[in-house]
């Protein structure tokens, strides 16, 4: 009883210095922001934040950890998603959807998680890793599933095909989240049919042949 209250409080600490973190990394950004900065705002010394932490590098590779995790059950949903008179076409809107949501809800993660996220030797980067992997291995079996049905172009390459699906798509996620104001001036569309038009042109490009007609 006694260990489990311990964990508890080891928890609640550790969470409020991620809260105070975040808000600190959304208003001024991760470089600028220092540990002492984060100790102070969670309302901790210096010296018991690094109790729970080794480093701000560390408390960032938590939360980056947490929004992985986050992603992947957004992934998840999506491509469990049951396919209905749409078939693959309907898990992958389904994909995109989720996608789109998470980089709404989580910018500063969206951008981070796009990026290369550095191998450290310790045991939340290899997390965040396995984390990622899982996310990259969940959209392969939808593509994997969609060529045994006969909805995906049995030509495509694996484990290529995934990687250039996932850039693909977010790719235009972050394009039309940052150029926005300009694409739909000069486009005169709104935001979620420049999206759709967007994701339905990348799975034109592995539609079967069959499919398409």
């Amino acid at each position: 009883m006694k260990t489990e209250k311990k964990e508890a409080l080891a928890e609640f600490h550790r969470r409020t210095i991620q809260r105070a973190a975040e808000e600190l990394f959304l208003e001024k950004g991760v470089d600028a922001t220092s540990a002492d900065e984060i100790a102070r705002h969670a309302g901790y010394s210096k010296a018991t934040l690094y109790v729970y932490f080794r480093s701000k590098s560390d408390i960032w590779n938590s939360i980056l950890l947490s929004a992985m995790r986050e992603l992947r059950d957004k992934v998840d949903a999506a491509t469990q998603t049951t396919q209905g008179d749409g078939g693959f076409g309907e898990q992958y809107l389904a994909l995109c959807r989720a996608l789109q949501e998470f980089s709404e809800e989580n910018p500063l993660y969206f951008e981070s998680l796009l990026g290369m996220i550095p191998l450290e030797d310790d045991e939340t980067s290899q997390q965040i890793f396995t984390t990622g992997e899982e996310v990259t291995n969940l959209v392969g079996q939808m593509i994997a599933k969609g060529v045994e049905e006969g909805a995906v172009r049995a030509d495509v390459q694996f484990p290529e095909i995934t990687m250039v699906f996932w850039a693909c798509i977010s790719g235009w996620i972050r394009m039309v989240n940052q150029k926005e104001t300009y694409l739909l001036s000069v486009f005169g569309s709104n935001k979620e049919s420049l999206l759709l038009y967007g994701f339905t042109t990348i799975l034109q490009s592995v539609i079967a042949p069959s499919i398409n007609k």
